[in-house]
């Protein structure tokens, strides 16, 4: 409504407008953040802003423990296939237990089987031992350990299409990363359904810089 020439905004509309300023506010200076952050890799070959700082024979234990509850689940499966006895209610005799019965326990184990040891596999090459920016800040490169445990190999992706759930920096510990419960840090890349894995005790060049780069905010409708 207007009053001597003057219009007055409903306190609901200028409520509006103010949350619609503030997040434009914010969104130029994430935009301003990050070309300042992208500028250190000008004119620079490679830079290392992760690494694990171990041997990339990191997980050379994890065939072998792949392999040992693997043969743990198969033996039960087949001890419990060859001997597994049910009591006859009426003569108290033990008897062999149905075939169905046997089968479908045996299934199950071997099923669990290969779930852990899937899983420990699927770990493994997701977990990052050395994250790199090249290409004059354009390119990230990931070198992520094989599931033999032993080597690493290196995937490529674009700077800007990579983000992270998680907030780096915590304020805990010598880097000011460290968080309780899990040492993980979760970073998303295009074309994969599931995250790479950084350890948090590993070294990051700047984890302010990290956050800046790739943390992203989620919004909730």
């Amino acid at each position: 409504m207007f009053f001597g020439g003057i219009r007055f905004f409903k306190p609901l509309r200028l409520q509006s407008l103010l949350q619609r300023w503030k997040h434009g506010s914010s969104v130029q200076m994430d935009i301003v953040q990050k070309r300042k952050a992208l500028a250190q890799f000008k004119d620079k070959t490679e830079v290392t802003i992760f690494d694990r700082q171990a041997k990339r024979n990191q997980y050379s234990w994890g065939p072998w423990v792949v392999g040992g509850q693997m043969l743990m689940w198969l033996n039960f499966a087949d001890f419990y296939w060859r001997y597994s006895m049910d009591k006859n209610e009426e003569t108290g005799e033990l008897a062999l237990s149905p075939k169905w019965k046997r089968a479908c326990i045996s299934a199950v184990a071997i099923i669990a089987g290969v779930s852990i040891g899937g899983g420990i596999l699927h770990y493994i090459s997701r977990s990052v031992a050395r994250m790199r920016v090249v290409n004059n800040g354009q390119t990230v490169l990931l070198d992520t350990y094989r599931i033999s445990g032993r080597g690493t190999r290196t995937r490529e992706y674009p700077i800007s299409a990579m983000y992270s759930r998680d907030t780096l920096v915590t304020g805990k510990g010598p880097q000011g990363v460290t968080r309780d419960g899990s040492p993980q840090y979760s970073i998303y890349a295009p074309g994969n359904a599931y995250a790479f894995i950084m350890n948090r005790s590993g070294s990051f060049k700047s984890p302010k810089t990290f956050d800046i780069l790739f943390h992203r905010s989620i919004v909730k409708k």
